[in-house]
């Protein structure tokens, strides 16, 4: 026996904050065994899912939805609970420097390299005066 499927669209919302992305997911009549998260190797994340809706088990509603998952998403943390016909796909955020593609390590790094620069250069200035200072100045207090 052979299931007709209708394809629908469920309504989706977002809930945006600075530490997590929400996405919900209104599944009336859905059991959590019957929808499937993924991500996907292209970075989307793959939400699906397929019931039977009549009592002969002819007919049955099912959708698939994809969503590129942001860059500033830890991916490795995504996770989803269904409640109440309701799935909630929590997306946790890197830290502002991890989202921009910041290694913080190397940013602390330079900015070290760039101090010791900075303070060879002042030293050999201040040496360089100094030798200069020596060998043309005439002042009178510094020979006697």
């Amino acid at each position: 026996m052979e299931i007709t499927y209708e394809e629908f669209e469920p309504f989706c919302k977002w809930k945006r904050e600075p530490n997590c992305d929400t996405l919900e997911i209104h599944l009336p009549g859905f059991k959590r065994q019957q929808l499937r998260v993924q991500l996907s190797s292209s970075g989307n994340l793959v939400i699906s899912g397929e019931r039977e809706s009549d009592s002969d088990g002819k007919k049955g509603s099912r959708f698939r939805r994809e969503f590129k998952v942001s860059n500033e998403i830890e991916a490795n943390q995504i996770r989803a609970q269904f409640c109440s016909g309701i799935l909630y796909v929590i997306m946790p955020k890197r830290s502002t420097a991890a989202a921009a593609g910041v290694d913080v390590k190397a940013s602390t790094m330079n900015w070290s390299k760039r101090l010791a620069m900075e303070i060879i250069v002042a030293v050999s200035s201040a040496v360089a005066v100094g030798v200069y200072v020596t060998k043309y100045c005439q002042c009178s207090h510094l020979g006697s």
